[in-house]
């Protein structure tokens, strides 16, 4: 172990140490080393790894400098964030783990102005109580603050992670990865601070993690790649809370398939679980979910979802920031081979399967318990399902256990729903 202390960083919280990183990380490429980082709070810019693992001691912080300059572009551009900003990260390296039991404070305060909100005009007017939960400001600021990109065989076990910018986990183009007994925790008034965002990525177990995140607490997508499926990824044994989507398989074009959720509880979040991808050129499909709790609120504020315990969806999802990336191909339909079974939901909105023309198939739920909450905020965005980044509307009956529209097949089985309507047309 090639502690960085030893090539003279100091854990005052005001020493910065990017340099002496930099330096530890050097002597560990030549000696095959862990980077190691003792008790204290070192402050730092960006962090590549280059290929060698890091170990947090316990006591140990990894803060992020509040100064956007110490992260220096990187050469990668993503799709919906643009040019690379990180804390940590690591490009075209196999076999790199982070590890230990200390944390990495990705210091997102220093980036958003907490003394007001961004009250959406369409929502208004709003309590002071709704207010505070509406997003902040936000300035220019890192746009992945721990970030993989095209590696193989990548562990990151055990450590805190708290107060990102914006995207906290995220892994481009990986393969082989472990990420397990996480404790990750974001503000909650944060937009875009995902907890742990996986895009064409191959082969995952995300597992044992406690997420609280103003947006989605897990994702599976293609964002940083249309071309490359997501796919063969586990997600089990999680406690999580959203200000948008406790979970999310699918999103705009992405192709994303076999996948395993089990084992889960989602707790006051905006949206349970989501499957979703663009009607056109999208896919979803082999998804098997089984033993959740899934508990939703409607949050005010400029959130994605309107408390969906779960909203399979696929609709039309262009907008202006992506369309230009939208890829030539068309596929036969948009989601398919779904399976749902054991889950207890308590939500402040139904569940919804919202298609068009049978592009979604072949679904079925079974062993679902349902109950209705009251809802103080549901009538800002009203009775309807939240079809973001589509600008479409569908109603969602005050009623109503289940709305199931433009979808073939659809099997149900056992679902408890108190009474309340189950519409499938």
């Amino acid at each position: 172990m090639l502690y960085i202390t030893d090539f003279g960083a100091m854990g005052d919280g005001q020493f910065m140490n990017t340099e002496a990183f930099a330096k530890a990380i050097s002597a560990a490429q030549a000696t095959g080393e862990t980077v190691g980082v003792p008790a204290g709070t070192f402050l730092t810019g960006t962090v590549n790894l280059r290929g060698v693992s890091l170990h947090l001691d316990a006591g140990a912080v990894v803060k992020g400098s509040p100064d956007l300059s110490d992260y220096p572009p990187q050469e990668f551009f993503h799709n919906e964030m643009g040019q690379l900003r990180a804390l940590i990260i690591n490009l075209g390296h196999d076999h790199v783990s982070i590890t230990g039991s200390g944390a990495v404070d990705l210091n997102g305060r220093a980036f958003y102005d907490r003394s007001r909100f961004n009250v959406p005009e369409t929502r208004v007017p709003m309590t002071e109580a709704q207010t505070r939960e509406c997003t902040y400001f936000i300035g220019e600021r890192p746009g992945q603050c721990i970030f993989f990109h095209g590696c193989r065989d990548i562990e990151i076990s055990g450590i805190t992670i708290l107060d990102a910018p914006c995207w906290t986990v995220s892994l481009s183009r990986c393969e082989n990865i472990r990420l397990t007994h996480l404790n990750i925790d974001t503000n909650m008034n944060t937009p875009n601070d995902d907890g742990i965002h996986l895009s064409a990525c191959k082969g995952a177990i995300i597992s044992d993690c406690h997420i609280s995140s103003g947006d989605d607490c897990i994702a599976l997508s293609c964002i940083t790649d249309w071309e490359t499926p997501c796919e063969d990824v586990v997600i089990a044994n999680c406690v999580l809370r959203s200000c948008s989507k406790a979970i999310v398989v699918g999103y705009q074009y992405s192709v994303v398939r076999n996948v395993l959720i089990s084992n889960c509880v989602i707790r006051e979040s905006n949206r349970g679980l989501c499957v979703m991808c663009h009607t056109e050129c999208g896919l979803v499909e082999n998804v098997r979910v089984s033993n959740l709790i899934i508990d939703t609120r409607v949050r005010a504020g400029n959130w994605w979802g309107n408390g969906e315990p779960i909203l399979i969806t696929a609709v039309p999802q262009d907008n202006e920031s992506l369309r230009r990336q939208k890829p030539d191909r068309a596929t036969a339909c948009a989601i398919r081979n779904i399976r749902m079974d054991g889950i207890t939901c308590m939500g402040e909105n139904a569940i919804g399967i919202i298609g068009a023309n049978g592009n979604i198939r072949d679904v079925a739920l079974s062993h679902v318990d349902y109950t209705r909450k009251p809802s103080a905020n549901l009538p800002l965005k009203g009775a309807a399902f939240d079809l973001s980044p589509s600008d479409i509307r569908v109603d969602a009956p005050e009623d109503s256990a289940l709305v199931a529209r433009g979808a073939k097949d659809v099997r149900l089985s056992d679902i408890r729903c108190g009474g309340l309507r189950v519409i499938a047309d």
